[in-house]
Formats: structure tokens, C-alpha cells, sequence
């Protein structure tokens, strides 16, 4: 090439440099926000179902005689308010407090002839029923959690964690009565069946967890979290007969093992 080539060549070069230097950029710089903090608070709103009240129901329909006829509705999807801590020793691994209220009922409602051990020719009336079996479950837990990436923001950050649970439930059964004769609320004590009866209990469980938070900016973000919760309860205010035909109390399991689906906000601190 010829000095004059060389040095069209060259000129040709830098003009195309200066223009490419004078325009837009094809991706724009991300806008620096500052650090994610390594503490956090969340607020979660959402649902809790899976929890069972089979055994109880199972006595209670015992108790019905044909050809009376009941019906019994188990726990379905109650409401859950949930409240994280959670510090980040490491950009990946993190160590979290929860604590979460859950609002459980169970019902049931038909008409029933109560069946008192020895009194077959009893004068206890038919009587229509409206029960219900209210939990209020409150659990803590505590987790470690693993992200699979660093926290950034406007980016999903995804996690996986497990730990150890304790469930305090408070719980209340409350039956009323009316006689199908007479139309009149039945008043009568009926032994082992309470008209209304509640207690406090603590259970053991276990939890796995997986989520992902999505930060808007350094401090604020939002998070979606599924948790399986394995745990059991107990009731013991209704009472069953046993071979000498005294009442004892019947020390029923209540299972509340489910699965929790949340919605909520973080603050970062």
C-alpha cells in the first residue's frame, strides 16, 4: 500500500472512531443504587391450606345414629400474616426468624341422637347441630436460606432454605343445639361433648421454603415465598368412653402439616 493509501485508510479509521464515540450506546449503563443492605424485614400476605382435622370428625360422626344424617366440612385455605427478619452474613446465605398467623376452621352441621354408653332407652331427644372448630395457629420459625444469586436491583433474586418450627394453636370447639320436638335450644349437658370448650397447645415441625425477591431499588423489594410446613397438634377438651364406661379425654390429633403460598414487600436496612 502507498503512503497516500496508508494514510486515506488511517483518516477513514478515526472519523468512523469519533462517530461511534459521539453516539448513543446501544445498551444504556446501569444506574448505580447503592448496595444492598445485609438486613431485611418482609410482610407477607396469603393463604395456608393442606391442614386436617380428620380424626376429630371421625368421632364426631360416630355419634351420629341412623338414619340421622351429618355433614362435615374439613379445614380449607385459611388466611396467613406473615413477618421475616432475615441478615445476610454472606451475599448468598442467609439467616431468617418467621413468624406467621394462620386462621383455621372446620364445621359441620346435620342432626344427631347422642349415644351415652348403657342408655340406649334413654329420653335423649334428636338434636340439630351447627359445630365449629376455629384454630388460630400461630408458628415461628427459624431457616437458613441459600440464594442462587446476589441481590440486585430490578433483578430476581431465587432462594431455597429449611429449618425448624414451633406451632402455638390456639383452639375452640362450640357446638349449638336445638330440639328437633320442641324447636327450642337444647341446654342438657351431654357427657364427653362440651357445648364449647378451648386450649392452648405447642408443637414441633419442620420446613422447607423456596422464593425469590425481586429488589425495586437498594432498600425496597417485593417477594413471593411457597413453604411446606410438616407439624401435629393435639385436642383434648372432647372426651370418649372407655371400658368401664367413664369418660376420659380423647386426646385427638389435629394435622397441621400444609402449604403456605405468601405475597408481600421487603425492607432492606
Amino acid at each position: 500500500m502507498t503512503r497516500r493509501g496508508l494514510a486515506l485508510a488511517v483518516g477513514v479509521c478515526l472519523h468512523l472512531f469519533v462517530a461511534a464515540a459521539a453516539a448513543d450506546p446501544i445498551l444504556k449503563p446501569r444506574k448505580y443504587h447503592g448496595p444492598i443492605p445485609q438486613d431485611a424485614f418482609s410482610l407477607r400476605f396469603g393463604m395456608f391450606g393442606g391442614a386436617s382435622n380428620e380424626e376429630m370428625i371421625d368421632h364426631l360422626n360416630d355419634l351420629i345414629l341412623p338414619p340421622f344424617q351429618g355433614t362435615n366440612e374439613d379445614f380449607g385455605n385459611g388466611l396467613t400474616v406473615e413477618a421475616s427478619y432475615m441478615h445476610k452474613p454472606h451475599p448468598q446465605f442467609a439467616l431468617r426468624v418467621n413468624a406467621a398467623v394462620s386462621l383455621l376452621r372446620s364445621e359441620g352441621e346435620g342432626i344427631f341422637v347422642p349415644q351415652i354408653p348403657n342408655y340406649e332407652d334413654s329420653l335423649l331427644p334428636a338434636l340439630e347441630y351447627k359445630r365449629e372448630f376455629k384454630v388460630e395457629l400461630v408458628v415461628v420459625e427459624a431457616s437458613g436460606v441459600y440464594f442462587f444469586t446476589d441481590a440486585a436491583v430490578k433483578e430476581f433474586q431465587p432462594y431455597v432454605g429449611g429449618g425448624f418450627s414451633i406451632g402455638i394453636p390456639h383452639e375452640t370447639y362450640s357446638e349449638t343445639r336445638i330440639d328437633t320436638e320442641t324447636g327450642e335450644p337444647y341446654t342438657d349437658e351431654i357427657p364427653g361433648l362440651p357445648a364449647e370448650a378451648s386450649e392452648w397447645g405447642v408443637s414441633a415441625g419442620a420446613h422447607a421454603v423456596g422464593g425469590f425477591i425481586y429488589y425495586l431499588d437498594n432498600r425496597w423489594g417485593v417477594s413471593a415465598e411457597g413453604r411446606l410446613q410438616v407439624m401435629e397438634g393435639r385436642f383434648e377438651q372432647l372426651e370418649v368412653p372407655n371400658e368401664v364406661d367413664d369418660f376420659v379425654p380423647a386426646n385427638f390429633v389435629v394435622d397441621y402439616t400444609g402449604f403456605y403460598l405468601t405475597l408481600g414487600v421487603l425492607y432492606g436496612f
